[in-house]
C-alpha cells in the first residue's frame, strides 16, 4: 500500500503545484484541481499504481483523503 506522504507528491506532481496539500484539502480549494486532472489522476492510476479506477468514483471525490481511499481499496 502507497504511504499517504508518497500519495501527496505523487498528486502534487500530477497537479504541477507546490502548494500545501493535506488529506483533508478540500479538491475545490485546489486551484489545479479541474476535469482533466480527474482523467490524468485516473491514468496515473493505472500506470503508477496498476489500479483500475471508476471515473465515476473519482467524480465523487471531495477531499485528498477520498481520492487516496480510491487507490488504497484498489
Amino acid at each position: 500500500m502507497i504511504e499517504e506522504r508518497q500519495f501527496i507528491e505523487d498528486l502534487k506532481a500530477l497537479l504541477e503545484t507546490d502548494r500545501n496539500i493535506g488529506m483533508d484539502t478540500d479538491l475545490l480549494d485546489i486551484d489545479e484541481w479541474d476535469s482533466f486532472s480527474s482523467v490524468s489522476f485516473i491514468a496515473m492510476a493505472e500506470e503508477k499504481y496498476k489500479i483500475i479506477v471508476e471515473p465515476f468514483s473519482v467524480a465523487e471525490a471531495v477531499l485528498v483523503e477520498d481520492l487516496y481511499r480510491i487507490i488504497s481499496n484498489g
